[in-house]
């Protein structure tokens, strides 16, 4: 809930968990309580907005003659829908609203291909959604406000590629002649789901193989900034502490039931272009003597 010297605001969903996908409609109502004998008001309105935020760095030169490095915050707004709930009329320049609750509906469309929230909405790099609603007060007082932040997802259909569904082979060598390979079985998943497939290990020289740590990875960009987020790791039980020389086994990772986003790659806008791509792998970590 909002509040300001001079109105309470809370903005609620038609939904219980402030979750959609690109395409559906965010609805709900404000509903606002004005504490105020009276206020003047330009205009009633509240906007959907989606935002990518990055940062960049540059060298400052200090007046003793050092430098230091200073970041700087970038924001892109590639998706913003305005909707006026209350506006003058003909011959009026302003509204008048006197102490008491007041409501309104609203119902904007998302459109059909937008990007992933990213990250919690404070931090950078971002992608988020929001809410704002706004009671627009002439230029000499302080605008009431309330923010809600949303999660939206693209609406992905695996069954419409079939390449997701196929199984995919990878493999690896390191300096110790230890060679990682294997088959996972498809590449499309959803969150809980399951990711299986084979591991097999060549070891001809019996390096001891202390363990197997297996990770799924999201790896995000946004602009210029990469980020890098683990989503779930554990050790294989079967390989500790060996020097055998081939080793073949299933794998199984579930993937938590969790909101995670959806692999993408974004680039557009309406007034600004944004450029987001969202990918996922697993990492096969064989820490070995």
């Amino acid at each position: 809930m909002g509040s300001g010297n001079s109105a309470q605001i809370n903005i609620n969903l038609d939904r219980a968990v402030p979750f959609f996908y690109s395409g559906e409609s965010v609805s709900g109502s404000v509903n606002v309580n004005i504490t105020e004998g009276q206020i003047k008001v330009d205009e009633v309105f509240i906007v959907l907005k989606g935002e990518a935020g990055y940062t960049t760095t540059r060298t400052v030169s200090n007046s003793n003659g050092s430098t230091h490095t200073q970041t700087d915050y970038h924001t892109i707004c590639f998706f913003s829908e305005k909707k006026v709930l209350d506006s003058p009329g003909l011959g009026k320049n302003e509204l008048e609203y006197h102490s008491g609750k007041y409501a309104w509906r609203f119902d904007i469309p998302l459109t059909p291909h937008l990007p992933p929230t990213i990250n919690e909405s404070n931090k950078y790099p971002r992608v988020r959604y929001y809410l704002k609603f706004v009671i627009d007060k002439p230029w000499y007082k302080r605008n009431a406000d309330e923010t809600l932040y949303l999660t939206v997802f693209p609406h992905i259909n695996l069954s419409s590629n079939p390449q997701c569904l196929a199984p995919s082979l990878f493999g690896d060598h390191n300096r110790k002649d230890v060679t990682v390979k294997g088959t996972i079985d498809k590449l499309g998943y959803v969150p809980g789901e399951t990711i299986t497939g084979k591991l097999e290990i060549e070891n001809p020289r019996r390096i001891l193989l202390k363990k197997l740590h297996l990770s799924l990875v999201q790896q995000s960009r946004i602009e210029c900034n990469t980020h890098k987020v683990t989503i779930f790791e554990m050790i294989l039980p079967t390989i500790t502490n060996t020097r055998q020389e081939q080793i073949v086994e299933r794998f199984s990772l579930a993937i938590p039931q969790t909101y995670v986003a959806p692999s993408y790659q974004f680039m557009g806008g309406f007034h600004h272009t944004a450029n987001v791509n969202i990918s996922y792998m697993l990492e096969f970590n064989v820490k070995i003597e």
